[in-house]
């Protein structure tokens, strides 16, 4: 805009400048005839003619920068000016030829009739061109405060439309940055009480350790150790019995049926501690399991297989019994079951195991996560595996856990 306006003013002022300087000589060539027409001499007569020669290239030179200079409707009038200048040029040219007696006769009527009339029309159609030229330039001018408003406006525009980003985007960054604070609040919350679950956790474990270390103790005391005293006695009691053979056998017998109920009670206290029937196999223990516990329970508990269940790794084997023990235990002691079905269905190296009774059922409590729900999921999660609990009251409990095998079916260590 700047630059529009300097070159309209460049114009503008160029144009009159020129016009000026064609007016300005206009006058010089005036002069110069009336001085010419005046001089009673004749031998100066070659001077003026020059001076109009030269006066004439000068206007000839100012009309072609006119011709670039002119703007706006100032242009039109130039070829007018251009026609006139011409013929007022060409009637004082011969007024230099003119001999004394020819310019003092007809010197006046001359410059009366015909220069000054010329001149005039001259200086008129000058001033027309400076006219129109000087509302070319206020009309241009005009232009330009119309488009620098424009712009203005335009620029107020774009600042309220940047104003009005800049709002939505501050809105839109403090609500990501509110969402983000609530999504941490919300993660260091549960942190804090998966801490504090694993810190209940830990402790359960620790008495729960302790609790079987003295369970393990006290059967080993009160069973296993009564047994191998009275085993102790009854072979103290042997020597006196040496003479009495009938009671000799008697004691010897005696003290058989005393070992091998101590055998017994090992053998309980080693399935317990690892039952060795899960070297047979995953489904041959848990036939065992449940066999067993609804011998001692008096709750039926089936089981039922499908797919490939051979290869089982024994991490998984051993996970799964305790699953399955868990949850058998816990039919007995919480729910009140009748019935418990033990589901186990192996397809493309998946292994889903669903366990379900038909109890009262249980309801979940955030802040009281038993050993027994807690302790499966830890195992599971350990493998990879899921582990979803599913409970209605009157409606029974479903546990349902998913495991993958891996590709290599090699055993690892005892879980």
């Amino acid at each position: 805009m700047y630059e529009e306006i300097r070159r309209i003013q460049d114009a503008h002022w160029g144009t009159q400048r020129i016009l000026g300087e064609i007016e300005r000589r206009v006058y010089l060539i005036s002069l110069t005839v009336r001085e010419a027409l005046l001089d009673p001499l004749d031998s100066p007569r070659s001077m003026y003619k020059g001076t109009f020669g030269q006066r004439r290239r000068e206007i000839e030179q100012q009309l072609s920068a006119l011709r670039q200079q002119s703007i706006g409707q100032g242009k039109i009038s130039i070829p007018k000016l251009e026609r006139e200048l011409e013929r007022y040029l060409n009637a004082i040219e011969p007024v230099f030829d003119w001999t004394p007696s020819e310019r003092a006769a007809r010197a006046t009527f001359f410059l009366r009739e015909q220069q000054r009339p010329r001149r005039q029309a001259i200086i008129d159609i000058a001033e027309e061109i400076g006219s129109l030229t000087e509302a070319s330039y206020a009309k241009q001018l005009d232009q330009v405060n119309q488009s620098q408003i424009q712009f203005g406006r335009d620029l107020q525009r774009i600042s309220a439309g940047a104003f009005l980003i800049g709002i939505l985007i501050s809105l839109f960054t403090l609500l990501r940055m509110k969402k983000l604070e609530e999504r941490a609040e919300r993660h260091r919350e549960k942190t804090e009480k998966a801490e504090e679950e694993l810190r209940n956790l830990s402790t359960k474990l620790m008495q729960m350790q302790e609790e079987e270390r003295k369970s393990i103790s006290r059967e080993l005391h009160d069973e296993v150790g009564q047994t191998l005293t009275g085993v102790r006695m009854g072979l103290g009691s042997l020597e006196r019995l040496r003479e009495d053979k009938e009671r000799f056998q008697e004691q010897i017998v005696e003290i058989k049926s005393l070992a091998e109920q101590a055998m017994r009670e090992v053998r309980d206290i080693a399935v317990g501690l690892r039952p060795s029937v899960l070297d047979l196999g995953l489904l041959p223990a848990l036939q065992w399991q449940a066999r067993r516990f609804s011998k001692y329970s008096g709750v039926p508990a089936t089981v039922h297989e499908e797919g490939d269940l051979e290869n089982v790794p024994e991490a998984h084997r051993t996970c799964i019994y305790r699953v399955v023990q868990e949850c058998l235990t816990n039919a007995v002691k919480h729910s009140g079951a009748k019935t418990v079905r033990v589901d186990i269905r192996e397809t493309h190296r998946n292994l889903e195991v669903a366990i379900r009774d038909d109890g009262t059922g249980f309801q979940r409590n955030g802040n009281s996560g038993g050993l027994g729900l807690v302790g499966m999921a830890e195992r599971i999660r350990e493998l990879g595996g899921s582990l979803t609990v599913e409970s209605e009251s009157s409606a029974g409990t479903s546990v349902i856990v998913r495991l993958s095998m891996p590709d290599s079916v090699a055993e690892s260590g005892p879980a």
